[in-house]
């Protein structure tokens, strides 16, 4: 026989109480739970807001350099590659055919024409173009040019060394171009073209002349090729002329430890 009360559909009022009694307390709970939650991560959130600007300079500097270092180092070593087999070939008294055609590829890509056998001058002015661009100073010329990889042209072109191009269409029209310019700040396909055509553009051009043939004396002397002394050479790369060489000398000075621990 069932000794227990029958259920007659009717609700206990002690029971309710009791009840809503411990769903309020544990709604409490809850919502300090989310109230501690939702105050870590505003506190995390503005500790990385807060952190040190010199700090946070030194990330943004590094992450810059590990970023674009190996494309210069992976083009530097190209050009040298190029200059090894040149400078091999100088000492042959006579080129073959193909050797010949290497020789007239190469120095199309220096901008310079070779008709035939290559006379001394072909020699001296292909020897004084082909070759490397110290690391420091491609990096920080690209820093500064770029806004350490921020810049509009950098983000949409990626044009780290503010190159321009004279072709409608083919770059980026400056906001601030002056009335009745026509250059673009050229568009490149990726990084490894931007640094390239930059090489190829200091090795090459008469403007930059100067910088070639304080190279070439280093080479002559057998003198590393000093980024800082060889920026003497750039003062047509800015209007600024040597404010700019002075500027790019003392970035090179600045952040010489950072690019190397890159």
């Amino acid at each position: 026989m069932n000794t227990q009360p029958m259920n007659t559909g009717k609700l206990n009022p002690t029971l309710i109480s009791s009840t809503l009694f411990s769903m309020i307390i544990w709604l409490s709970g809850m919502f300090v739970l989310s109230s501690c939650s939702t105050s870590n991560h505003s506190a995390q959130t503005s500790a990385l807001n807060t952190t040190a600007p010199a700090n946070d300079a030194q990330q943004k500097k590094q992450r810059f350099f590990t970023f674009l270092k190996p494309v210069v180092e992976s083009e530097n070593a190209r050009i040298l590659q190029q200059r090894e087999k040149l400078l091999r070939l100088k000492s042959e008294s006579r080129l073959s055919g193909r050797e010949l055609a290497w020789l007239t590829k190469l120095a199309s890509e220096y901008d310079l024409a070779i008709k035939g056998q290559p006379s001394p001058s072909d020699w001296q002015t292909l020897q004084a173009r082909v070759d490397i661009i110290p690391v420091e100073m491609a990096l920080v010329q690209a820093a500064n040019e770029s806004a350490w990889g921020t810049s509009r042209f950098a983000r949409q072109g990626n044009n780290y060394f503010g190159q321009w191009c004279y072709q409608k269409g083919c770059g980026i029209v400056p906001k601030h171009r002056t009335a009745g310019a026509t250059h673009e700040v050229q568009r490149f396909e990726n990084v490894k073209h931007s640094v390239r055509t930059y090489m190829n553009n200091i090795n090459t051009t008469r403007a930059y002349a100067g910088f070639r043939s304080i190279r070439q004396n280093l080479r002559v002397h057998k003198r590393a090729l000093d980024a800082e002394v060889l920026v003497a050479g750039l003062k047509s790369y800015s209007e600024r002329g040597m404010a700019y060489v002075r500027t790019i000398q003392a970035m090179i000075r600045s952040n010489r430890t950072l690019i190397r621990q890159s």
